[in-house]
């Protein structure tokens, strides 16, 4: 791989595909994808990597928000770079964590009455 160039997941449309058809099944408007593991610890073993899972994203700080048309990763500013690298632009805004805030992301985003899980 050239050094500089992007190296985005290929299995990252197909991952999304499936987050909302879930999300669709149950009848959830979006969904919150943290970096961290069920017991919200520092050190995430490899079967906990939800959020490289989904959009790629190998940082120790981060957070994505899955909606039915849009989805978004966001990191702070030790991570903007890495985000660029490693998560596609094509399936997720990159949103700084401090100065667009997720939850002002949401509310601008989230339709009236959805839920977010």
């Amino acid at each position: 791989m050239d050094e500089g160039r992007p190296r985005y997941r290929g299995d990252t449309p197909e991952r999304l595909a499936g987050l909302r058809a879930e999300l669709k099944r149950r009848g959830v408007g979006g969904f919150l994808v943290p970096r961290t593991d069920e017991y919200q610890g520092e050190y995430v073993p490899a079967s906990s990597q939800r959020l490289a899972w989904l959009a790629g994203f190998t940082g120790s700080a981060g957070l994505a928000i899955v909606l039915p048309e849009l989805a978004a990763i966001f990191v702070d500013g030790r991570y903007t770079l890495q985000a660029q690298t490693e998560v596609d632009g094509n399936f997720f805004q990159r949103r700084h964590l401090t100065e667009d805030p997720p939850a002002s992301w949401v509310a601008a985003s989230l339709k009236s009455g959805e839920a977010l899980g």
